[in-house]
């Protein structure tokens, strides 16, 4: 719980513009959706269709927004692992990036499951990271038509927090597949009433819904699975140059998407992300890394918190550096600080991503770890009472003496924040150790947790999920 005054970057009555001019959008210029089928539905929920555009009014919106809970469990084999969406930060792993780097700077463009096992048991191992899976590397050396399925399953294998399937697919068949998974570890009435995963979708900017992206709204809804509305758009390359504009764009883009969720399902959670970045037109790149995309990330937050009362993602905590170095760190803290202070309730790429999405770091994985511990210590804020503020303590001690021998200071000094992989050490006891720098000993961590890692999941499930990928292969 962020217990902060949190920073605004809009007042109520911008907001409320913002939200005004999303709806004419909707409205007026309608948006793409390519799945005849998510077309019939909007259309028989209300909305005017012209072939693939589908305008929806107000009222329609207006009406799904009532419906959307603003807080969700995520539930764990391990139900002590349970995450509550909306009113807490939650970390979720890295997605979609491509290259492995190591700790000697190599970098490589294949992946093997072996590698993606592994990353799982670094998030089981760190404290942080309150979610497993997704897709922070796509392994090579799995049929492509059944990856998704071989990642949930080491997933699944080594980890017991809330699990989240990878983004690996064609159709949503594929992702049918995945959700049939969670059957076989829970049960089919257990999926049919508890939330295990969600479905990312990513509208393609601007205003266009893909038919996969409808297929994955309309399957995850139909399973009364939670919807996640990664609206993406990059500041003039996919949406207005004006920071402004492009979180109006993503804005209407995630409640075109929350529409369809809730005329599929009426009630089925539905969160919606900030994932908007600067489009670099110097280097024709686009800068998750940049301040602006950062504000722009704290805007698109303030809207689906204080004014929809929605619970909200953002990805965040990124850099644009290609190493675990100097820039990495001041990058990582600039955009998750501020969004953690915004009270954003779900991060994604929050740990171990480089080079602007593109790379996966196990040391830097378990060097963020420390940085959101350090994110949570600060939106934690500063407890407020009589006994913390000291005063008889202040008037007991005589002027000029030392507190060291305080039986407060005795009760609470074993409480101080303390970190993990920072040193805080003198510079004679740092020069003793080996090794001195934080990525060797990040890589050191690493392969302890790996080396020390076992199964979590009965042989008779094992044996269970191993037969269901078989089957579809």
């Amino acid at each position: 719980m962020n217990w902060f005054a949190k920073p605004k970057f809009f007042s109520q009555e911008q907001m409320e513009d913002i939200h005004a001019k999303s709806l004419d959008l909707l409205a007026t210029k309608g948006v793409i959706f390519k799945s005849p089928k998510a077309v019939k539905i909007l259309e028989e929920k209300g909305a005017k269709v012209d072939g693939e555009i589908v305008y929806i009014p107000e009222s329609l919106v207006n009406e799904c927004l009532k419906t959307v809970p603003s807080t969700f469990t995520m539930d764990a084999v391990n139900p002590d692992r349970a995450v509550t969406i909306g009113g807490d930060l939650i970390i979720h792993p890295a997605g979609g990036e491509v290259f492995l780097k190591d700790a000697q700077d190599k970098r490589y463009s294949s992946a093997t499951i072996q590698n993606f096992s592994d990353l799982q048991k670094i998030y089981q191992a760190c404290d942080n990271i309150n979610m497993t899976g997704y897709q922070p590397l796509s392994p090579d050396d799995v049929p492509l038509e059944t990856r998704g399925l071989h990642c949930l399953y080491e997933t699944m294998l080594y980890t017991d927090k809330p699990w989240l399937a990878p983004m690996d697919y064609v159709s949503g068949a594929d992702k049918r597949r995945e959700l049939g998974m969670y059957e076989v570890v829970f049960g089919s009435d257990y999926v049919k009433d508890h939330y295990l995963s969600w479905s990312i979708v990513t509208p393609e900017s601007p205003l266009l819904y893909s038919e996969f992206s409808c297929e994955s709204i309309i399957e995850f809804a139909s399973f009364n699975q939670p919807v996640a509305l990664v609206s993406a758009p990059m500041s003039g390359i996919t949406s207005p140059i004006h920071l402004l504009g492009t979180i109006i764009l993503a804005n209407t883009e995630s409640l075109a998407g929350l529409v369809l969720a809730q005329c599929v399902r009426s009630g089925v959670p539905v969160l919606p992300s900030a994932s908007l970045t600067y489009g670099n037109m110097k280097l024709a790149t686009w800068e998750c890394a940049s301040p602006d995309s950062a504000l722009m990330l704290a805007g698109a937050v303030q809207m689906y918190k204080d004014f929809y009362h929605l619970p909200a993602r953002a990805q965040t905590g990124v850099t644009s550096s290609k190493q675990v170095d100097y820039q990495a760190g001041y990058e990582t803290m600039q955009s998750l600080l501020l969004t953690a202070l915004m009270d954003v309730d779900v991060t994604s790429q929050s740990a171990g991503s480089l080079e602007n999405l593109m790379t996966i770091s196990f040391e830097k994985t378990i060097i963020d770890d420390e940085v959101i511990a350090r994110v949570r210590r600060i939106i934690a804020g500063i407890p407020y009472d009589e006994e913390m503020a000291s005063i008889d303590m202040i008037k007991e001690i005589p002027h000029g003496e030392t507190y060291l021998k305080n039986k407060a200071t005795r009760k609470y000094f074993r409480k101080g924040w303390e970190p993990a992989m920072a040193d805080w050490n003198s510079y004679d006891m740092w020069q003793t150790r080996d090794p001195k720098e934080i990525e060797m000993r990040a890589a050191k961590k690493a392969r302890e947790i790996i080396d020390a890692a076992t199964p979590l999941l009965e042989a008779g499930t094992q044996k269970a999920l191993q037969d269901y990928i078989a089957k579809y292969e």
